[in-house]
C-alpha cells in the first residue's frame, strides 16, 4: 500500500477499536485477540506480509510471528520480528505485543522490550497493545531501574487517524521506508539518553558484544582469583583452563534456556539461595552450595548433550577446590533470567563468536601472591585482537563455498569438504556451516519427495532439517585448526551453538529420547588443536635440510631440556595427512577460507624451517597461509582470504604474488578494515589450477563489497603489481606514462642515509643532518640535530656518496592524498653535501649529463605522484619507503636523451625548477606577510608551470590532464 491507501485503512480500525472501546480495554480481551484483530491488520497496512499470503517459504518470510510461549512466567521471543529481503538474518526491528488491558508504561515491559532490541543490535524496538505504540531505544544495556527513560515517543490509537502523526510510523515503519534505510537514519538523529545514569553512557552507544565482553572479563577475573585462593597450586594455564571451561558452561547453558532447547532455568538454581527451586529433585540443581550444583547440572547435561563442553575436565576433579560460594552464587545470580540483560536467543551467534573472539586474547597469569588478567604477547604486539567484520565473512563464505555448492544435491555436498586453517573462535566455520544450513533447507523445500526419503521432519505443513541432518552436515562438511586450544574448544562451542540454533524442547528431546543421541556430535576429529604452517618433520630437522642452522633460540628449547631440542608442546607440528587422513585421500579440501594470522613472530629456527619448506622468499605468515591453502585444497578448489594489501605491490611479496596471480579471480581492495591495525586489507579468492586472463576488481563502500570492473592480467604485471580500485581511463593513462625506454633507474642511483639512532641538538654538532621531514618540494628546512666530530670522523669513509651535491627525497613516504593536488613525493636539490639520516634518500646521476633540477621537477611534478600512488603503492594510505625500486618504476619521458637534451621543455623546466627552489629559499627567509602572501603565489605559479611542462613532455591531452588532477 502506499501512504494514503495505509492511511485510510489504519483510520478504519482506528473507529472499529473506538466503537468498542470498553470491550478491547477489558481483561477478558486477550494479546491474541488485539494481534489478530489490530496489530496484524495494522501492519499489513504499512506494507509488511504478516499472514504470509505471499512469502509462503518458512525460512524466508520477512515477518516472524511468534506463537505465545511461557516459560517460568517468562516469554522468550518477541511477538514479531522483522526482516528485509533478501536478507532474513540480522533483524530490522521487533514488536513486542500486549493485551489493552496492561498500561504499557510498566518497566518489565519496557526491558523485555528493549532486551530484544539491544541483543540483536538493532538500534529500536516497538510496544504496542494497539491503544499505545510506544518507540523504544535499544540502542543501551537496559538497566531496569532506569528503562523508562528508554522511550523515545509514544502515539495513542487516536493519533493514527491524524495524518501528520500516523506519517511518523508510516515514513518508520513501512516496508517501503525501511528498505530505505529508514531506521538507520532515525537512529542517527536520535539525541543522546537521558537519566542519571544513562547520562554517564558514552555518547556513542555500548553495543551488546561490548557490554558482554566486559561482563565476561570481570567474570572471568572473579572466578580466577577465587580459584586461586582456594587453590594456591594451580598454575597460570590451569586457572585459564578452569575459568574458560565454567564460563564456556554457563554461556552454553543460558543458550540452551534462552532458546528453549532445555524448558528449565538452571542458572537461576546455582545460587545460595536458590531463586528457583532444583530443576530435578534428587539430581541436578541440588547441593549446599552454588558450585555443587552447576557440576551436577553438569552431569545431566553431559549425558544429555556429550560434546567439548560438559566434557570431564580439570573443574569436575577432586584436584581443584571450588570457588568460594560468595562468588560464583553472585555470578550466576547476575546471569540468571531474573537480571540479566543478555537474551541469547536474539544475540546471533556470530556476535557471540566476536564476542570469543577478544574474549581468548587474554590469559590468567597467577604468581604465589596475585591474580592478574593480561593480553597473550602476540595480542599486545598486535594492538588487540581484531575479529573479521561479517561483511567480510559473508563475501568470502559466499565467493568460494556459495559457488561450490550452487545447484548440488546435498547428497554431493555430502562428499565436500571446507576449512579454515586458522580458524580463531570459529567466524567463518559458523557461516559457512549457516550457509550451508540454509542450503539444505531451500533445497529439501523445493524437493519434497527426496526430503521425505531424507529425514527431514514436517513441521507446521513444511519440511525441515532434523537435528540428526545437521549434526552430518556439521561433521561431514566442517574442518578446523588452530594453533590456540582455547579457540579449537571455543570453535566447537560456537558451531554446537548454530547446530541448536532452531532446535526447540520438543525436537531435542525426540533425538535423545526417541533416537537414544547424545545431542552433539564429537568434533574433536574435525576442529584440530595443531600447527597448519609446520610439520612433524622439524622434530628431526636433518631430515628436510642440512643447511639450516640449527642453533635453538630461547624460545624452542625445553627449559631444562637438551641443547637443540624443539619445544613440540609449543610448536604443536602437525601433519594434515595423518591429522584429516580421509580428506587428503580425496584431495584436500574443496575450500579454505579465513583471515590468517599476519606477520607473526619467529625464531630464527623457525624462519630458517619455513624458508626451507615453502620456497617463497617469505616468512610472513599471511604468505605462508596462501601457499599452504593452495597445497591444501583439491585439483579446482577455491581458497580465499583476507591479507594485507601489500601483497598487490610490495616486494616482499613478490614471489607469492607472481606465483598465484594467474588462479587469482577476485581482488577487493578493503582499505582499513580495522581503525586500530596500520595495514589495509585486500580478499583475494583464487581457484586452483583454473588460470583467467582477466580478474574481477573492486573495493568497499562502508559494508558493501563491490566488484566494478575485470582487469587484465597481462596489464597488471607490466605494472610488476596487482592492479585494484582503479578506473580503465587511469589503466591507459598509466599504461601511456608507463617505461617504453628508460627509467629514472637507469640514469639515477639511490642510497639510503645513515642508520644512526642517537643525534645530537646541541653545541656539540660538528656536522648537521637531515631527516625526511626536513625535506619540502624544492625546498630543505633547516636541519636541527647532526653527529659529533669524532662519530663523523669513524665514519668518514662511508659518508662520501652524501658530501656532494645532490637530489633528496623523503625516503619515508607518506601516502596522505589530496584529490585537488595529489602529492605524495617531495624532493628537494642539496646544493652543500649536507649529510641524512635513514629516512633521507641520496639521488645521484649515472649519466653525469642529465640536470639534477629536472630530476627533481619529475619527481615534484603532480604526474610522478599521481602514477606512483597507484602504479607503485598501490593507493595504500600507510607510510612506505622509496628506493631503487621505485626509482626503477618512473619512466622518463618517451624520447633518447639526446632528443630529451635539445626538447624545448627540458630547459624550461630546468629553469622554472631553479627558480622555484631559489623562490622557496627566500621564503623561508623573509619576514613580512605581504612579501610571504607574495612569494607563495609566486612559488604556486611556478609549480603549476613545471607540471604544465611535464605534462608536454610526456604527451597527456586535456582529458588525462583532468584524469591527474582530479577533475574528472
Amino acid at each position: 500500500m502506499g501512504f494514503n491507501e495505509a492511511y485510510q485503512s489504519v483510520k478504519q480500525l482506528v473507529n472499529d477499536f473506538k466503537e468498542n472501546e470498553k470491550i478491547y480495554l477489558s481483561v477478558n480481551y486477550s494479546e491474541a485477540d488485539v494481534r489478530n484483530d489490530f496489530i496484524n491488520k495494522f501492519f499489513i497496512a504499512l506494507g509488511w506480509d504478516v499472514r504470509h499470503e505471499q512469502q509462503k517459504n518458512p525460512y524466508e518470510q520477512e515477518v516472524r510471528v511468534e506463537k505465545p510461549v511461557l516459560v517460568a512466567k517468562a516469554q522468550k521471543r518477541a511477538d514479531y520480528t522483522f526482516y528485509l529481503a533478501p536478507n532474513f538474518r540480522d533483524v530490522k526491528f521487533f514488536i513486542e505485543a500486549k493485551k489493552p488491558a496492561h498500561s504499557l508504561e510498566n518497566r518489565d515491559f519496557f526491558f523485555q522490550t528493549v532486551r530484544y532490541g539491544w541483543n540483536a543490535n538493532t538500534p529500536i524496538a516497538v510496544l504496542t497493545d494497539f491503544e499505545e505504540f510506544i518507540i523504544l531505544d535499544c540502542r543501551f544495556k537496559p538497566e531496569i531501574n532506569e528503562i523508562l527513560n528508554y522511550k523515545i515517543k509514544s502515539f495513542n490509537y487516536n493519533d493514527y487517524a491524524d495524518e501528520e502523526k500516523f506519517k511518523e510510523i508510516y515514513f518508520l515503519f513501512s516496508h517501503q521506508s525501511i528498505a530505505e534505510g529508514s531506521i538507520e537514519k532515525y537512529a542517527d538523529s536520535l539525541p543522546k539518553p537521558k537519566g542519571k545514569k544513562l547520562k554517564a553512557v558514552k555518547a556513542e552507544a555500548q553495543t551488546i558484544d561490548e557490554s558482554f565482553l566486559e561482563e565476561l572479563d570481570e567474570i572471568r577475573t572473579q572466578l580466577a582469583k577465587s580459584f586461586k585462593k582456594n587453590n594456591t597450586h594451580l598454575t597460570s594455564e590451569e586457572l585459564t583452563e578452569a575459568t574458560q571451561r565454567t564460563i564456556d558452561r554457563l554461556v552454553f547453558i543460558k543458550f540452551l534456556e534462552d532458546k528453549l532447547i532445555e524448558p528449565h532455568h538452571y542458572v537461576s538454581t546455582f545460587t545460595n539461595p536458590p531463586s528457583l527451586p532444583p530443576v530435578t529433585k534428587g539430581r541436578a540443581g541440588e547441593g549446599s552450595t552454588a558450585w555443587e550444583k552447576f557440576i551436577r547440572a553438569s552431569i545431566i547435561l553431559d549425558a544429555k548433550y556429550n560434546g567439548v563442553v560438559f566434557k570431564k575436565s580439570l573443574v569436575d576433579t577432586k584436584n581443584i577446590i571450588e570457588p568460594d560460594d560468595k562468588t560464583f552464587s553472585q555470578i550466576c545470580e547476575k546471569l540468571s533470567h531474573e537480571n540479566t540483560p543478555y537474551n541469547f536467543d536474539a544475540i546471533p551467534i556470530h556476535i557471540l563468536g566476536s564476542i570469543y573472539e577478544r574474549f581468548l586474547g587474554k590469559v590468567v597469569n597467577a604468581t604465589d601472591k596475585r591474580v592478574t588478567i593480561d593480553e597473550k604477547p602476540e595480542v599486545r604486539k598486535a594492538g588487540g585482537v581484531y575479529y573479521t567484520p561479517q561483511y567480510i565473512v559473508n563475501y568470502i563464505v559466499d565467493n568460494t563455498i556459495g559457488k561450490l555448492i550452487a545447484d548440488k544435491t546435498p547428497k554431493e555436498i555430502a562428499k565436500m569438504r571446507f576449512a579454515d586453517i586458522a580458524c580463531g573462535s570459529g567466524s567463518f566455520l559458523i557461516t559457512v556451516y549457516e550457509r550451508l544450513l540454509d542450503y539444505h533447507k531451500r533445497w529439501y523445500l523445493e524437493h519434497t519427495e527426496q526430503a521425505k526419503k531424507d529425514g527431514c521432519i514436517l513441521y507446521e505443513g513444511a519440511y525441515r532439517l532434523s537435528l540428526q541432518q545437521k549434526k552430518d552436515i556439521l561433521t561431514n562438511n566442517i574442518y578446523g585448526v588452530d594453533l590456540d586450544h582455547q579457540a579449537v574448544e571455543v570453535t566447537q562451542l560456537s558451531l554446537y551453538l548454530k547446530l541448536l540454533e532452531d532446535e526447540t524442547t520438543a525436537t531435542a528431546n525426540d533425538t535423545w529420547v526417541m533416537f537414544k543421541e547424545k545431542l552433539l556430535p564429537n568434533l574433536n576429529k574435525n576442529i584440530v588443536n595443531g600447527n597448519s604452517l609446520i610439520g612433524t618433520d622439524i622434530l628431526n630437522p636433518t631430515l628436510f635440510s642440512a643447511n639450516i642452522d640449527l642453533t635453538p633460540t630461547p624460545l624452542l628449547t625445553k627449559e631444562r631440556g637438551t641443547r637443540g631440542e624443539v619445544d613440540e608442546l609449543r610448536l604443536k607440528p602437525m601433519d594434515f595427512e595423518k591429522t584429516f587422513p580421509d580428506v587428503m585421500k580425496q584431495g584436500g579440501f574443496d575450500a579454505i577460507v579465513g583471515n590468517p594470522p599476519y606477520g607473526a613472530e619467529l625464531s630464527e629456527f623457525e624462519k630458517s624451517f619455513l624458508n626451507n619448506s615453502y620456497k617463497i622468499r617469505s616468512t610472513d605468515t599471511a604468505a605462508l597461509f596462501i601457499d599452504k591453502a593452495n597445497k591444501l585444497v583439491v585439483k579446482t578448489g577455491y581458497f580465499s582470504y583476507i591479507i594485507p594489501k601489500p601483497f598487490l605491490f610490495a616486494d616482499s611479496w613478490n614471489v607469492i604474488r607472481n606465483k598465484y596471480l594467474s588462479i587469482i579471480e577476485t581482488v577487493i581492495d578493503c582499505g582499513k578494515v580495522w581503525k586500530h591495525v596500520k595495514l589495509e586489507q585486500i580478499i583475494i579468492v583464487a581457484k586452483k589450477n583454473n588460470f583467467f586472463n582477466e580478474y574481477n576488481s573492486g573495493h568497499r563502500e562502508k559494508e558493501d563489497l563491490v566488484v566494478d570492473q575485470k582487469i587484465s592480467k597481462e596489464v597488471s604485471q607490466n605494472f610488476g603489481m596487482i592492479l585494484s580500485d582503479i578506473s580503465k581511463d587511469e589503466i591507459n593513462l598509466g599504461l601511456k606514462i608507463k617505461l617504453k625506454g628508460l627509467s629514472l633507474g637507469d640514469v639515477c642511483e639511490i642510497k639510503r642515509g645513515l642508520d644512526i639512532q642517537d643525534t645530537l641538538t646541541n653545541n656539540n654538532i660538528y656536522k648537521k643532518m637531515y631527516r625526511s621531514k626536513s625535506i619540502g618540494r624544492f625546498e630543505l628546512k633547516e636541519p636541527k640535530e647532526g653527529i659529533s666530530k669524532s662519530d663523523f670522523i669513524k665514519l668518514k669513509s662511508t659518508l662520501n656518496y652524501m658530501e656532494q651535491s645532490k637530489v633528496v627525497i623523503q625516503n619515508i613516504v607518506a601516502h596522505v592524498m589530496n584529490p585537488t593536488d595529489h602529492i605524495i613525493l617531495m624532493a628537494a636539490i642539496d646544493e652543500e653535501g649536507i649529510l641524512g639520516l635513514g629516512s633521507v634518500g641520496n639521488i645521484f646521476f649515472k649519466d653525469g649529463n642529465l640536470n639534477k633540477y629536472f630530476i627533481a621537477a619529475l619527481l615534484n611534478s603532480k604526474l610522478f605522484s599521481w602514477y606512483a600512488y597507484r602504479f607503485i603503492y598501490g593507493k595504500a594510505i600507510r607510510t612506505m619507503r622509496f628506493d631503487q625500486h621505485h626509482l626503477n618504476k618512473l619512466s622518463l619521458p618517451p624520447l633518447k636523451i639526446e632528443e630529451l637534451f635539445k626538447h624545448h621543455s627540458y630547459m624550461s623546466i630546468i629553469n622554472i625548477s631553479k627558480l622555484l627552489s631559489s623562490s622557496k629559499k627566500q621564503l623561508q627567509q623573509t619576514k613580512t606577510e605581504s612579501d610571504k602572501s607574495y612569494l607563495e603565489r609566486k612559488c604556486e605559479q611556478l609549480d603549476k608551470e613545471i607540471d604544465a611542462l611535464v605534462y608536454q613532455l610526456y604527451g597527456l591531452t586535456e582529458e588525462e590532464i583532468k584524469i591527474v588532477e582530479g577533475k574528472t
